[in-house]
């Protein structure tokens, strides 16, 4: 188990994660000083830790909704169509009218208005299941990110 462990801290791609992590938390420029493709695989790769972690409610409720624009381009430069759909749909559930809201409170206060609404008690539920098709099929998420990361240099070509 501790081999395991180390391997994965030494793993290109967890490194990588990692860094974009800590210069999106711990730098001046946050998100917006990565380069476009590191914005992509970061929103990308915070997406299916996020549903895999919680749920799309999960997502949409931490930081992570935050980036749902740079998440469906993400997706689209990786080739992953049906996951790109399940989190179109996802927000069509959470926020049918209005584009998902890059603030975190003001996401927070409207998830809380849609958990109370009486008219849409079947929201959850619907999302439990979106949860469902994206454990079972989310376009091999992973090997995707890894390819796009070594196509935009982002990794050694080798890793």
């Amino acid at each position: 188990m501790a081999e395991r462990g180390r391997r994965t801290k030494t793993n290109a791609f967890y490194l990588l994660y990692n860094s974009l992590i800590q210069r999106v938390h711990d730098s001046p420029n946050g998100f917006g000083g990565l380069s476009d493709p590191e914005k992509l695989y970061y929103a990308v790769a915070l997406l299916r830790n996020e549903v895999n972690n919680g749920g799309f409610d999960q997502y949409f409720f931490n930081s992570s909704g935050s980036y749902y624009n740079y998440a469906e381009k993400g997706l689209v430069a990786i080739g992953a169509m049906q996951t790109l759909e399940l989190l179109r749909q996802a927000k069509d559930i959470v926020f049918p009218a209005i584009p998902v809201p890059e603030d975190t409170q003001t996401r927070r206060e409207l998830l809380s208005t849609i958990e109370s609404d009486t008219l849409n008690p079947e929201w959850s539920r619907k999302l439990d299941e979106l949860d469902q098709r994206f454990y079972a099929n989310s376009d091999n998420l992973t090997p995707r990110l890894e390819a796009f990361a070594r196509e935009q240099g982002l990794i050694n070509a080798d890793s």
